[in-house]
């Protein structure tokens, strides 16, 4: 009997993420990995008339997984004024100022991905600058991680924030500066985003998931809805799940166990806020940060009220994810599984922290013992990690160098899934992956073939997939990534320059550059 077959990859160097860990070609058919081996087996299959393609001794791997994405906003902000590139004050005002020139006035001029750690001044704008720039224009600029915006005086005024909402940053004269952090952020976030229709939140999201091909990223979670997000934003990607050109599993961010339940999803969470950020310096720490004494973040949620909510998800049998940074919050959500086991005891709930950047290794352990996955995102550390950087500044040399501590979490026995929280950080597993191996600290630095499992095989077993996706296996799906070079045996150095040069989801080809020449 002859069987049909869809593809043939051969002359490759393949890692298959399985036990037999390299092979040099692999069989495609109906979707799935039909076979695959060493030497010349394949061409019993060229006697068909199949698409092929010779590798060249090209890598192959899994396709990437992205365990941390926020889609809708990041499909969002290729719509909106990118500010990442903008070494100063004065190059902020210059674009906001030739937007006004391309944008109705009294419509918003909404602008993302601001960073002050990058910029000359190592300072936010204020409104009266802003006002300057863009006197006829209502504007919103977000900072990169979401949670602090900055709006001027027309925007402040549209927007109608109550006067004594926590997080109103003020002046001397206790006039609001234009800065707003925690409730005052989340209520600004909510009715900027209430202004995009789902026609316009769907556009975002398919140039999102083209960018994310490009990057070889055949599967996503996505955390969408609440908190410093819309609602919207996760029932436009709930509506559409099974449209989009890879996966996309939603995460629910909403803390209503009820409304996940009615739509039947098995999941809940991702940006559930136990606490902030530290470039917002609303982490919660231990101790005050070490570029403001006045503050050591702040916890959103009482015990009581995240062990009721953690609880709920346990008695519903749901997975559940959660984001904690700083230690009070690691601490206080270790005490909600805890208690939540205590009651409800379950093996195999991959429940998850997202980031767990200052973790103790009495935390590790905890995590350990109770069976929670880390969510992490180690491209943090590439942009503000080293010495002099963002968390240099906020935390301090002593916890800078206690963050995201990879090598130890995984010797004690603790899962790391790969994410990138795009788009504070952009969706590319491969910068992740450099930047695991290549940590500011060297003893938290850990081996290539460990962290191309954080964004393949872990990523994968993170929510449930992990027997049909996330290694190259007889039966389970075509979901491939052709590279440049060999992230396991490059320069360690230049892991982060390999360039994808296809993807294939389920055996299809979304994405290839001169792969047949």
């Amino acid at each position: 009997m002859i069987v049909k077959i869809d593809l043939l990859l051969y002359n490759g160097n393949i890692i298959t993420l399985e036990d037999k860990c390299m092979v040099d070609w692999v069989v495609i058919k109906d979707g799935k990995v039909f076979d695959l081996g060493i030497g010349e087996e394949y061409e019993k299959y060229l006697e068909q008339s199949i698409e092929v393609i010779d590798l060249k001794g090209k890598t192959l791997v899994p396709g990437f997984y992205d365990s941390h994405v926020h889609l809708v906003q990041t499909g969002l902000n290729i719509l909106s004024l990118d500010l990442s590139r903008a070494n100063s004050i004065e190059e902020i005002l210059k674009l906001i100022e030739e937007e006004t020139t391309k944008i109705p006035k009294g419509e918003f001029i909404r602008a993302i991905r601001l960073d002050e750690s990058k910029i000359k001044e190592k300072r936010l704008p204020n409104r009266y600058e802003l006002d300057v720039c863009a006197p006829n224009h209502p504007v919103w600029i977000s900072r990169v991680e979401y949670h602090t915006s900055i709006v001027n005086s027309l925007a402040l005024h549209m927007l109608k924030i109550p006067y004594n909402t926590d997080g109103i940053i003020r002046n001397k004269n206790q006039t609001p500066s234009g800065v707003l952090t925690g409730r005052a952020n989340v209520i600004v976030r909510r009715q900027i985003l209430n202004r995009f229709s789902n026609r316009m939140r769907l556009k975002g999201i398919n140039k999102a998931l083209e960018n994310a091909i490009r990057k070889g990223v055949t599967s996503l979670n996505a955390m969408e809805g609440g908190f410093t997000f819309h609602a919207k934003d996760a029932e436009v990607v709930y509506e559409n799940e099974g449209s989009f050109p890879i996966d996309v599993t939603l995460f629910y961010q909403t803390v209503n166990v009820n409304k996940v339940l009615d739509k039947g999803l098995k999941r809940i969470g991702g940006e559930i806020f136990l606490d902030g950020s530290f470039g917002s310096r609303t982490a919660a720490l231990l101790e005050p940060y070490s570029d403001d004494l006045s503050t050591n973040g702040k916890l959103y949620f009482s015990q009581d009220e995240i062990n009721g909510f953690i609880l709920k998800t346990y008695e519903n049998n749901l997975q559940v994810s959660t984001h904690a940074i700083g230690e009070r919050a690691i601490e206080q959500i270790l005490k909600a599984h805890e208690y939540a086991q205590s009651i409800y005891p379950r093996k195999d709930h991959r429940n998850r922290i997202e980031h767990c950047e200052l973790p103790s290794i009495e935390h590790i352990k905890r995590a350990k013992n109770l069976g929670l996955i880390l969510s992490m995102q180690p491209a943090y550390e590439y942009y503000w990690g080293s010495p002099g950087q963002m968390y240099d500044k906020r935390l301090g040399e002593q916890r800078r160098k206690r963050a995201n501590p990879f090598k130890t979490i995984l010797d004690e026995g603790v899962i790391i899934a790969g994410g990138s929280e795009s788009d504070v950080t952009e969706i590319n597993p491969l910068l992740g992956i450099h930047t695991a191996v290549n940590h500011p600290v060297l003893e938290h630095r850990i081996c290539p073939m460990d962290a191309l499992k954080m964004f393949t095989i872990i990523g994968a077993y993170a929510v449930f997939e992990e027997r049909l996706k996330g290694s190259i296996k007889k039966g389970k799906y075509a979901d491939l990534v052709i590279l440049s070079d060999d992230p396991l045996k490059i320069d360690h150095q230049k892991i982060k320059d390999i360039h994808v040069l296809a993807t294939i989801k389920e055996g299809n080809v979304l994405y290839e550059s001169h792969i047949r020449d």
